[in-house]
């Protein structure tokens, strides 16, 4: 892979950039004996408070065979009540009071969220420590869950299947259950309670404020509601059977679904590659792809994803007198991007979008507080974002693009079409229909 020599104004900028300190406070932190984090961004502009509590836990916890116990988990929570209330009577109470709340669910994490204005502070985090704490659910609502979950994958059209199943199979954070519903007829009510304590613990939570309040009120709230919430002795961690310990059949590396749309759709994914970058790599990465993907893809590519935790997914779009030509040309580009890399422009232009991104953060209060949650704000990580060389983002960049490691969707494809991406290199493929 090769750089080329930066322009001076480009150098100049990130000189200055790199040289700005940021204007994002720091936070106040502290941290409970029971070994829940805690960090306060104060701002007394407005009578405003917003409590987010973050509890990430990893996919080793999942016990073998049982791949979707984190999403239906999270599925069942969502529906049950929390502390003496029901799931009706805790949005009602919410309700009566002005208070916005939000559970935001990932495999890997979860994330609660309340909003109130700052004099209800205690009602607040009365009821945010009840939907971490105290979730309430049983086995018929699991019963009722599990019906729900069967329910809507055989209503899901086959192009909404097919996307499941893609991006389940690159590992997508954001897809919580199985496209199809058998693993969920395994997971029984005791598994959910087990997953449950062995994950939301204090150890592995953050909880974050921010708003009209002050340190002292910080330690107050964190103390009289999730003081005593301490680690529980953790379930152990079971398989359940030879059958279910036996390796999953590899998926197949394109799927293609035949539609009358007529629209062509190639998504491009990518798994994350294990242990290949760092997260100063990580921070400027996305920066480079979106402007790299735009060039090389053009019109057609209409959406670009990747972030923290995530596949890639390159998404380019085709009529369907333009399309025969879709699979070579994105198969062109792929390879162009992973054997030419990245210039020292690039990267140069990709730092000062990552420092102004940052000095950006302050101007919207839940970005500010996610930035400083997730470590976007740490001063260790700017400080090595800034020493990121472009060996160090080349090697990633090859490791990400491996053909190996590259999956396709294809949707509203024809058999030529098909044919053509089998013998371009996206295959082995999968032809995806209404009872597939």
């Amino acid at each position: 892979m090769n750089g080329w020599r930066s322009r001076p104004g480009v150098m100049a900028a990130v000189l200055l950039l790199a040289a700005a300190p940021l204007p994002a406070q720091q936070p106040q932190t502290f941290r409970l004996d029971t070994g829940l984090n805690v960090l306060l961004l104060e701002s007394h502009e407005r009578p405003l408070i917003r409590m987010e509590l973050l509890c990430r836990w990893d996919r080793s916890e999942l016990p073998p065979g049982k791949e979707g116990l984190g999403g239906f988990l999270a599925q069942v929570m969502a529906a049950g009540g929390a502390g003496a209330n029901t799931r009706n009577q805790f949005l009602q109470a919410l309700d009566a009071q002005g208070m916005s709340f939000a559970f935001q669910p990932r495999i890997g994490s979860y994330r609660w969220t309340l909003s109130t204005d700052s004099r209800a502070q205690e009602a607040a985090m009365e009821y945010l420590a009840d939907a971490v704490v105290r979730p309430v659910f049983d086995g018929p609502l699991v019963e009722v869950e599990r019906q729900a979950a069967r329910k809507r994958a055989a209503a899901a059209p086959p192009r909404e299947r097919a996307a499941a199943r893609f991006l389940w199979n690159l590992q997508d954070p954001a897809v919580l259950v199985p496209p199809a519903p058998e693993p969920l007829e395994h997971l029984e009510y005791q598994d959910l309670l087990d997953f449950q304590r062995r994950v939301i613990r204090p150890e592995h939570a953050v909880l974050a404020f921010y708003g009209d309040l002050n340190l002292a009120q910080a330690r107050q709230l964190a103390l009289m509601h999730l003081g005593i919430w301490g680690p529980a002795p953790q379930p152990p961690l079971l398989g359940i059977g030879p059958k279910a310990q036996e390796p999953a059949a590899a998926p197949s590396r394109m799927l293609a679904v035949l539609d009358q749309d007529p629209g062509t759709e190639l998504w491009t994914g990518a798994l994350r590659p294990e242990g290949a970058t760092s997260p100063a790599v990580e921070a400027l990465l996305p920066i480079l792809l979106a402007r790299a993907s735009r060039a090389l893809f053009g019109a057609r590519i209409t959406s670009f994803q990747l972030g923290p935790g995530a596949p890639l997914v390159i998404k380019a779009r085709a009529s369907r007198t333009e399309r025969e030509g879709l699979v070579q040309e994105v198969a062109a580009a792929l390879e162009a991007l992973r054997t030419k890399g990245f210039t020292a422009d690039d990267l140069g232009c990709a730092l000062i979008q990552w420092k102004a991104e940052n000095q950006a953060l302050p101007l919207h209060p839940e970005a500010l507080l996610r930035g400083q949650v997730g470590g976007r704000l740490d001063p260790d990580l700017a400080r090595a974002v800034r020493q990121v060389t472009l060996r160090e983002i080349d090697a990633a960049l090859e490791a990400w693009l491996q053909p190996g490691n590259l999956r396709f969707l294809i949707l509203g494809a024809d058999a030529p079409m098909v044919q053509a991406a089998e013998k371009a290199g996206l295959g082995p493929g999968a032809l995806f229909g209404p009872d597939s």
